[in-house]
């Protein structure tokens, strides 16, 4: 394949093929940062015909993508400050993404649990979430008041002593975790022809006549190679200043951090529905699934620093806080936490406006895609999962604005694969004995990809069945993961791409056979060492 052609569909470039496009290839877009931004950014521009590459520092989604709730919702709580507007437009973003990626994105249910102290009583929450449910366009399942006694019967988890009631309305959850559904669209970029790359980091960046030369250093080898694009798209997140700083472009907004904690422990509800309090605060926090565990949080503290870790006191206060408002045998306890999600929201304060604590619920929905024209660079601040298709939307008018000239796509820019070519694969998975719980986590995992693990298991059946006892994952799965996912270490597969290291401690998680053969297979030996010297290993954001 030569290296002006686009890559096709079930060619994927290999990591050094990207890195020698990388260097001899003079792009229209090179976008920095692989979380949800830089990920939409690439997937989209891509799509518009443009030639994109897409660098990373870390691993894709890596940072602040890593670590959210995993919800994708339409702003319920925006409500309470009656800003209808704003939340039709979030609900209308969050549906059509929910209807783009239906094996991916979930309606669940919610149970949101008032106590006695609570500012509004049940019946106005109500007509808040019927009001909500309208504004959703009706998408999903009608919302229900619900009585002390009937929250008791559906969540007996839940104390109900010192509550007056709840309601119970639905928004949505990935199916996997946040970080799989990035790096999912990151694939999605380089089947659009996107060049990209995870673990190369932005050295210095120098504009010259109409282009961008830019230093680049593959964390994997230390090597440092060049690249060159006519316009930069700054999709760093918190670290968007860093990149301002070495490009020299300023935006008008500029952004503060609330740091969000998580923590993952036994299983508080089989429900299948989160729940939702409000804390001593008045914030609200919640016990959400995932897999066979539940998940707490989150919390909302400032910070300065976007490189930020659980402390002591994070994890005592949300034990405390769920411990008060569950009914379970036992309080839960620091020793049941199996593992922890530490992240900072990026908020934006417009120019002239408040980063005062007090303003963050309003700054919390926004993001700002600004365009500095005479450095040609997009920046993006801000930003959630639920609205990152406007995101990918704006980028593509901010680079018309550099003097770049996308193409309207030939068909829908994102989404899941047609339903055709979701039924024609389930079939073929049943025609192989691939039975249909199995079959569907396979489409969900792979989609398009799904038939070359299917033309594994065709040639061998014994390629199908699970590695280990943690996850059903089969050694197809995984030789097709090590195709296309640019696995290089150890905690990109058990952290991102699967939920091993999520769901389980880190000792179970490096003696299970299936992930030591799910690593062997991908990293080699080498990968077998470095996963048993840090079993838990932190990604660090300022490598």
């Amino acid at each position: 394949m030569h290296l002006d052609e686009p890559h096709r569909h079930g060619e994927p470039l290999s990591r050094d093929g990207s890195l020698e496009r990388l260097s001899s290839t003079r792009f229209d877009v090179i976008v920095v940062g692989g979380g949800i931004n830089g990920a939409v950014s690439a997937l989209s521009l891509s799509a518009h015909g443009l030639k994109v590459g897409l660098v990373e520092a870390d691993d894709f989604a890596s940072g602040t993508s890593q670590e959210s709730s995993n919800m994708i919702w339409g702003g319920f709580k925006y409500l309470e400050s009656y800003d209808i507007r704003l939340v039709a437009g979030l609900c209308r973003s969050r549906n059509r993404l929910a209807a783009a990626y239906p094996t991916r994105i979930l309606e669940t249910r919610f149970m949101a649990v008032l106590e006695q102290g609570a500012s509004f009583a049940p019946w106005f929450a109500a007509l808040g979430a019927n009001v909500y449910w309208g504004l959703g366009r009706l998408r999903t399942i009608r919302p229900r008041h619900r009585s002390k006694s009937t929250i008791h019967r559906l969540e007996p988890a839940v104390a109900t002593a010192g509550i007056r009631g709840g309601i119970e309305y639905s928004d949505y959850l990935l199916a996997d975790n946040d970080s799989r559904f990035v790096s999912e669209l990151v694939i999605d970029a380089e089947r659009h022809g996107a060049v990209v790359a995870n673990y190369v980091k932005l050295e210095s960046a120098e504009l010259g006549t109409g282009v961008w030369n830019l230093a680049l250093r593959d964390r994997s080898t230390g090597s440092t190679f060049e690249a060159s694009a006519q316009v930069l798209v700054n999709a760093a997140g918190p670290l968007v200043s860093n990149v301002g700083t070495l490009t020299e472009s300023r935006t008008s907004s500029r952004l503060v951090f609330s740091k969000g904690v998580h923590l993952i422990v036994p299983q508080v509800t089989d429900s299948g529905r989160i729940l939702a309090f409000f804390d001593d605060a008045e914030r609200l926090f919640y016990v959400l699934p995932m897999g066979h565990r539940s998940v707490i949080g989150t919390t909302d503290t400032p910070v300065d620093d976007p490189e930020v870790t659980v402390t002591g006191a994070d994890r005592s206060f949300l034990l405390e806080q769920v411990s008060q408002r569950l009914d379970l045998d036992r309080n839960l306890e620091a020793s049941d936490v199996i593992s922890e999600r530490c992240g900072v929201r990026a908020l934006v304060v417009p120019p002239g406006g408040s980063g005062r604590r007090r303003d963050w619920t309003e700054l919390s929905r926004r993001h700002a895609v600004e365009t500095d024209e005479g450095r040609r660079v997009v920046s993006i601040l801000g930003g959630k999962l639920s609205d990152c298709l406007n995101v990918g939307a704006e980028v593509v008018d901010a680079v018309r604005l550099c003097g770049l000239r996308p193409m309207p796509p030939a068909q829908k820019w994102y989404g899941e694969p047609p339903e055709d070519e979701q039924r024609s694969a389930l079939s073929r998975a049943a025609g192989l004995d691939v039975t249909s719980d199995v079959a569907s986590v396979m489409w969900r995992r792979h989609g398009r990809r799904m038939d070359e693990v299917l033309d594994l298991l065709d040639g061998d059946a014994d390629l199908g069945g699970p590695l280990g006892e943690l996850d059903p994952l089969s050694r197809a799965d995984v030789m097709v993961m090590g195709r296309h996912e640019r696995i290089l270490r150890p905690s990109d597969l058990l952290r991102r791409r699967t939920m091993f290291s999520m769901l389980h401690r880190p000792d179970t998680v490096a003696a299970d056979k299936g992930v030591r053969d799910a690593i062997r297979m991908i990293l080699g030996d080498e990968g077998l060492r470095a996963m048993d010297a840090d079993p838990a290993p932190t990604d660090d954001l300022k490598a």
